[in-house]
């Protein structure tokens, strides 16, 4: 696992579309009782267009691309794919490291952090993910912030 996938993962978790989104895709709004936030987020393909419409934006953001120049993006979209479904309660299984060990060394600034986590807003808006919805899930990353960044 590269650094440059531990930088991104990072960064999404602190506050935290292609043409690989199916467009189709409206998640239902979270409901506390009886749907669980993956559901809320559209289950797999709801995920997998959000992170996907996070990766387009990261491309083409001058200050944070550089660090995924050396990031297998397939392998880190797989990882980053499976980390939110495991923290939105998902039927998944992380396989990456830790936050912690992922970032260190990296010096992750506030500001990289912040970039990051307003692609991943954009990239939920895109999907049509309610504000509860999002909100939910950055109160599940947010943990994470400290983890990830000026290690």
């Amino acid at each position: 696992m590269s650094r440059l996938w531990t930088t991104m993962v990072a960064l999404i978790f602190v506050l935290l579309s292609s043409g690989c989104a199916d467009k189709s895709v409206h998640p239902a709004p979270l409901q506390a009782d009886t749907t669980s936030l993956y559901q809320a987020l559209g289950n797999d393909a709801g995920v997998s267009a959000i992170i996907d419409g996070l990766l387009k934006r990261i491309s083409t953001d001058t200050r944070i691309v550089h660090h995924f120049d050396a990031t297998d993006i397939a392998l880190f979209r797989e990882r980053l794919i499976e980390h939110i479904c495991w923290v939105a309660d998902g039927d998944c299984e992380y396989h990456g490291e830790s936050m912690e060990k992922t970032h260190q060394g990296l010096n992750i600034t506030q500001a990289d952090f912040d970039a990051l986590v307003g692609h991943l807003i954009a990239s939920m808006k895109e999907q049509h993910i309610p504000l509860a919805t999002r909100n939910a899930l950055l109160k599940r990353l947010a943990p994470m912030y400290s983890d990830i960044t000026y290690h």
